[in-house]
């Protein structure tokens, strides 16, 4: 759909109304709608719609933007303009604004680090073989555009860390290049969780069944709970006993007693049931089909590992693979760090 059209002189203008701020949240989602308008746009000129529309003018594509250009956009649409230009010059690519301004085209809307914003992520590697390939969404689920060079860290063989950034009214995923000069991914994966230790608050309560209990954390970091070491030791002696933990989304976490078998078996129908649903209506949220196992330790320290998933019936324990591998981030290949369970400084 043409959203303006005006004819003046020899050309056919064709109009995009642009009502979007340019900032770095939305930065690629907002090139993408553009991209999308723009092809449909050329779709309708090489189809010869435009040509019947109106003969004999020079089709052109004009961006009207309510909002300034930044530097990120201007490139873009420079961009695409080159690319028309290769591609037979079917028609021109020009953009300006709506109003009278003034417009501060061609600001920075660039990335800027801030090491205390920086939190962990933890997602399922639904891979068939998880250490030689990586796969982060659930089968059947659309995966998100994830930015190349992702920072990615093996966990417990078969999950990968990652780190994001809050950057205000969103979470930013953090590449390679957006580390300042001298900062490495063991320093800041450290920071990561002491962030997530200060900032994020977690806190249980008992589901609907008795026994069962559940993590909180405001919606968007309790799956990482399964690498903070001392809250499941203080979950474990506060019920004296080693704890059983399903993770089927991002945002629910279950346990209960290792040694109530009822209670284990019920908690993985919860986790089946949940994981279910969540397949229909939100498959963006499903996190793993694992069951884990806090085991207790005479010395304290404790370990928490995947022993079988909620569509088995008996928890086994199976010995966890320690050998380096090689994960492929974008082009390169990266030797991967491992990390098990984290346990704050203090």
């Amino acid at each position: 759909m043409i959203d303006i059209t005006v004819v003046s002189g020899n050309r056919f203008i064709l109009m995009i109304v642009d009502d979007m701020e340019w900032t770095f949240e939305n930065r690629q989602a907002h090139c993408r709608m553009l991209q999308d308008k723009i092809n449909d746009y050329l779709g309708y000129i090489v189809s010869g719609q435009a040509e019947e529309a109106r003969p004999g003018l020079r089709p052109v594509i004009r961006v009207v933007a309510q909002h300034a250009y930044s530097r990120y956009c201007l490139d873009f649409l420079e961009r695409v303009k080159a690319f028309i230009r290769r591609k037979d010059d079917i028609c021109d690519l020009e953009w300006t604004h709506e109003g009278e301004g003034p417009f501060e085209d061609g600001f920075s809307d660039g990335f800027v680090f801030d090491a205390d914003k920086v939190y962990p992520r933890l997602k399922k590697n639904w891979a068939k073989d998880p250490l030689k390939e990586i796969a982060l969404m659930a089968p059947g689920a659309d995966a998100p555009d994830y930015p190349d060079q992702m920072i990615l860290i093996r966990v417990m063989d078969s999950f990968i860390g990652m780190l994001v950034q809050d950057i205000g009214n969103a979470l930013t995923y953090l590449t390679y290049d957006m580390l300042p000069e001298g900062v490495t991914v063991d320093e800041l994966q450290a920071r990561a969780f002491d962030n997530l230790v200060r900032d994020i608050s977690y806190r249980t309560c008992e589901s609907k069944e008795p026994g069962i209990y559940g993590i909180l954390a405001g919606g968007d970091f309790e799956a990482e709970s399964l690498c903070l070491h001392d809250i499941w030791r203080q979950l474990a002696d506060t019920l004296d006993d080693d704890l059983v933990i399903c993770v089927p989304t991002k945002d629910i976490v279950f346990y209960t007693k290792a040694s109530d078998k009822k209670l284990v078996a019920r908690m993985k129908e919860m986790a089946r049931e949940t994981y279910a649903r969540n397949e229909v209506e939100s498959p963006y949220l499903l996190f793993c089909k694992d069951v884990f196992v806090y085991a207790r330790s005479e010395t304290g320290d404790g370990s928490l590992s995947p022993v079988s998933t909620i569509y088995s019936y008996r928890c086994r324990k199976k010995r966890q693979r320690t050998v380096p591998c090689l994960l492929t981030v974008g082009d390169k290949k990266d030797e991967c760090i491992y990390y098990h369970i984290y346990r704050p400084a203090y």
